[in-house]
């Protein structure tokens, strides 16, 4: 029986949620790089929002009949940019078009 590495076993998980996982490593990484939080429940509450945004875009993807591939892409955009800045374009958007 062939062992398998772990790079092999995070290759075969579907993209969402390999998207998922992108945007959670990355929202840590730009949260710590940023020291914009020091409480690690507060990092942790960042991490879960780009994570679960992240699922949500995965869906918006498979229901817009692009390559799933694009959910990797996406979930590190989500991670970097963070859940606030995404709140807060869509803020905006929803202003603009009630505004119409």
């Amino acid at each position: 029986m062939k062992e398998t590495t772990m790079v092999e076993n995070i290759k075969d998980l579907p993209p969402t949620v390999l998207g998922a996982l992108m945007a959670i490593v990355i929202s840590i990484l730009r949260v710590m790089y940023d020291r914009e939080e020091t409480s690690v429940l507060r990092v942790g509450l960042e991490a879960s929002l780009c994570g679960t945004l992240a699922v949500v875009a995965g869906s918006a993807i498979t229901a817009l009949g692009l390559d799933q591939e694009w959910t990797l892409f996406v979930g590190g955009v989500i991670g970097f940019v963070g859940s606030q800045s995404i709140r807060t374009y869509a803020d905006r958007m929803i202003k603009r078009k009630i505004d119409n």
